[in-house]
């Protein structure tokens, strides 16, 4: 099965990289890029500073610093869509569903628009919380904690990563191997912001200038907008999704959910959201296990094709665009209402 998602991943992001304008100097990408290009000397803000392992990455490759931040996101995304299929298949026995996270995921706001500004360096740090999802799956919290430790240096929002794991592990009669797993990444946390101060050592002062221009600026419709689209039809499927996750995960979820409420305040609402994937995707699955996996790759494609016009700018026309979101949402609601309506007719015949 390895081959078959490898060569889904492929397609869905090549069918994306066709359809979606390419605008690596959009925001913060022209700064990583300038960042490699002048040797790790260009004084931009120290929040870039720190997020040293996709530059240094990029550094190391044959390539100019823009075609190796493009090299880069491709494969952290596919790194990522193929780490969440493991950690799902781990979940339900059904091939199909689980394959089925590969689409899920590209429909979601973690590849569209990074596919469109390559230039950042997200893609690589979601390729380590994928890995640590897969970690907390599985219980081996030795290789979450140093997943959480390396990752953060892509990018310091890994850190809820290892929390999340953390909660997993979590048990009253032993704490210490839950601290144990957050640990090393809170740690590393703390030294680059001790190595790398300047401006981004004032967070109170950046989150309420934050919350008072940027989502002042949004407005409340604009907020919930963007906090709907970051995961279009996935956001109705997950309170029945949360039902089948066994204990330790449970609690994992607990800490992703607590995050999808604070992360608007710390920057744009969809971007931000991004970092919860492991949470939506899985339980979108685990809603659909008893449903027909045809109608849970078609909600992928209608999420996926609204996602990617609206994230990605990509040559879709709105119609379809909005379109394939009233699908799947409508999808969503059929899977979320059918078992009910499966057992008020059995006990109606009964």
């Amino acid at each position: 099965m390895w081959l078959l998602a490898a060569a889904l991943v492929v397609a869905g992001l090549a069918a994306l990289v066709w359809l979606i304008p390419a605008a690596p100097l959009t925001g913060d990408g022209q700064h990583y890029i300038e960042f490699v290009r002048n040797n790790f000397q260009h004084g931009a803000s120290s929040w870039h500073e720190r997020r040293l392992l996709g530059p240094a990455i990029v550094r190391a490759l044959p390539l100019d610093a823009q075609a190796g931040f493009l090299v880069l996101t491709l494969v952290s995304l596919a790194t990522t869509a193929l780490l969440l299929w493991r950690a799902v298949r781990h979940l339900v026995p059904s091939e199909p569903h689980a394959l089925a996270a590969i689409p899920l995921l590209l429909a979601t706001w973690v590849v569209a628009p990074n596919v469109r500004e390559y230039g950042l360096v997200d893609p690589v740090a979601w390729a380590f919380v994928a890995g640590i999802w897969l970690a907390t799956v599985r219980q081996q919290w030795l290789l979450a904690a140093v997943l959480g430790a390396v990752g953060v240096v892509a990018k310091e929002v890994v850190v809820l990563a290892a929390l999340a794991a953390a909660a997993a592990a979590w048990s009253p009669r032993r704490p210490i191997p839950a601290l144990g797993v957050a640990g090393p990444a809170l740690g590393v946390v703390v030294l680059l912001t001790l190595l790398f101060p300047g401006s981004g050592s004032d967070a109170g002062a950046y989150v309420g200038k934050w919350i008072r221009d940027g989502l002042g600026s949004l407005g409340p419709a604009r907020v919930v907008f963007l906090l709907f689209a970051s995961y279009g039809s996935l956001w109705l499927l997950l309170p029945r999704g949360l039902v089948p996750l066994p204990p330790h995960l449970r609690r994992a979820a607990l800490v992703y959910l607590v995050a999808a409420v604070g992360l608007p305040l710390v920057g744009s609402p969809e971007r931000m959201e991004e970092a919860i994937f492991p949470l939506l995707v899985t339980c979108a699955v685990l809603a659909a296990r008893t449903a027909s996996p045809i109608v849970l790759w078609a909600l992928a494609l209608g999420n996926l094709v609204f996602v990617a016009r609206v994230g990605g700018d990509a040559s879709i026309p709105s119609a379809v665009a909005w379109t394939g979101l009233a699908l799947a949402c409508g999808l969503a609601v059929w899977i979320v209402a059918r078992p009910r309506a499966v057992l008020r007719l059995a006990r109606g015949t009964t």
